[in-house]
């Protein structure tokens, strides 16, 4: 008889997904402080270590946060929390703790005042995500984060002039674990795929338009957007 392979519960979905998205931060900071203790402490790089610890733990307790609001979600034990977010502020936040390499340009394009109803610490990882693998990359040429409101819908976009994804891997970005014929040694496979479920939690949906040799475009479409200018 063939072998049925057992699906995950969602408690069990949440404990790899945690595992996977920690160990990046927990990595960096046990690194920092081993450096440290072996002499750095004592030379002028002293402060570039300390503040490689104080930016790895600022992401572990922004990765607790959202990971924790997901999985009440994904085992519905509560909806997300909502409030009205300010999304040029939001991106301009992501933004400034992304790590560029190469020659790109990073630009934050949003209308002054656009939000959107929704649980902040949510988008703001699943933002933090698809920028962190824009960047990973992209070496040369130009990564955007934007928001625009269409009508009473709010959408973000991360565009970014990388490499782009073949049609047929595009489908499969999103799942767990996938890792496409291009894929670099950077994360476990979980960022998109973690992405999708925060996004769908906060009440939005993503979509994603890629051209080999072009580009790819991320893009999160939520039902309540706003405007906090007045018309």
């Amino acid at each position: 008889m063939p072998t049925r392979t057992r699906q995950e519960s969602p408690e069990e979905q949440f404990v790899t997904n945690a595992a996977h998205e920690l160990q990046s931060p927990l990595t960096a900071i046990v690194s920092a402080v081993e450096v440290l203790q072996a002499g750095a402490k004592d030379t002028p790089e002293r402060d570039i270590f300390l503040d490689h610890i104080e930016q790895a733990a600022a992401r572990l307790v922004r990765l607790t946060r959202a990971l924790l609001v997901l999985s009440r979600v994904q085992t519905r034990l509560e909806a997300p929390r909502t409030e009205l977010v300010e999304l040029e502020p939001l991106l301009s936040d992501v933004a400034a703790r992304a790590k560029m390499q190469g020659d790109v340009d990073l630009v934050v394009s949003c209308p002054a005042g656009a939000a959107v109803v929704t649980n902040r610490e949510l988008v703001e990882h699943a933002v933090f995500n698809v920028l962190a693998n824009a960047t990973n990359y992209t070496t040369n040429g130009r990564i955007e984060l934007s928001a625009r409101l269409d009508g009473g819908v709010a959408e973000i976009s991360i565009s970014d002039t990388g490499p782009g994804i073949p049609e047929a891997e595009q489908a499969r970005v999103f799942e767990r674990f996938y890792r496409g014929e291009g894929a670099t040694d950077h994360g476990s496979g979980l960022g998109l795929a973690i992405t999708r479920a925060a996004i769908e939690a906060a009440g939005g949906v993503v979509e994603l338009e890629s051209t080999v040799g072009t580009g790819t475009t991320i893009r999160f479409r939520f039902p309540q957007g706003a405007s906090l200018v007045a018309e």
